[in-house]
């Protein structure tokens, strides 16, 4: 089955679902906070150097002419958490810290065509640009061999032949509109980025706003 969300998410099914009353890291107030039973695959680390990022269809690349979403220039964990009905990635995250979240931000909208969702840099898209030059598509080679594998159900780093990596994830049930937010923690620093693919019920996960413009 594959859900068709609409690339324009309408406010009124985007309420708000707040975290918890307790502190918690992110990766916790992403397990509670998503209301489904999950569990969590951890991969690899990566660091978006520049500190800017877009989040796009790893294929279509849509959405990377325009502005990018300001991130920390540092390692971070990928994560995902995983339906437990066929496995599919319900979010996928960046984690840069283990700070408890305070609040959030919703940031953008992942348009997905393919069936995946990914976090890449500037220097990504030209890589992969690069990439689709020289194999006459970019879903040819060593590429699509990566996308075609079961692990894009999940997230997962993609290498290209250049040496380029970013986070690649099956966007949940499959094509639409996916929200993309931050989470900070008390100093406003940016400790979690992520993108949802499965909501529950009618409603998206997205953090409570903070009080005061984060750093």
């Amino acid at each position: 089955m594959t859900a068709r969300l609409p690339f324009l998410r309408p406010l009124a099914v985007l309420a708000a679902v707040c975290g918890p009353a307790q502190a918690q890291d992110a990766t916790n107030w992403l397990r509670q906070g998503i209301g489904m039973p999950t569990d969590l695959h951890v991969s690899d680390m990566w660091r978006p150097r520049g500190g800017e990022i877009y989040a796009t269809d790893p294929l279509t690349l849509w959405q990377t002419e325009g502005a990018t979403l300001s991130v920390p220039d540092a390692p971070a964990r990928l994560i995902g958490l995983l339906e437990r009905d066929q496995g599919r990635a319900a979010l996928m995250a960046l984690i840069w810290s283990n700070a408890d979240v305070v609040c959030g931000e919703d940031l953008s909208t992942i348009g997905v065509d393919t069936g995946l969702a990914g976090f890449v840099t500037p220097a990504n898209v030209r890589a992969l640009d690069a990439y689709a030059a020289s194999e006459g598509d970019l879903y040819a080679g060593t590429y699509a061999e990566q996308l075609d594998d079961p692990i894009p159900t999940i997230p997962f780093i993609a290498r290209l032949p250049s040496g380029a990596t970013f986070p690649v994830s099956g966007s949940g049930w499959g094509d639409g509109g996916y929200p993309v937010a931050s989470l900070y923690d008390a100093q406003g620093n940016m400790v979690a980025l992520y993108a949802h693919f499965i909501p529950s019920g009618d409603e998206w996960l997205l953090p409570p706003p903070c009080d005061a413009p984060t750093g």
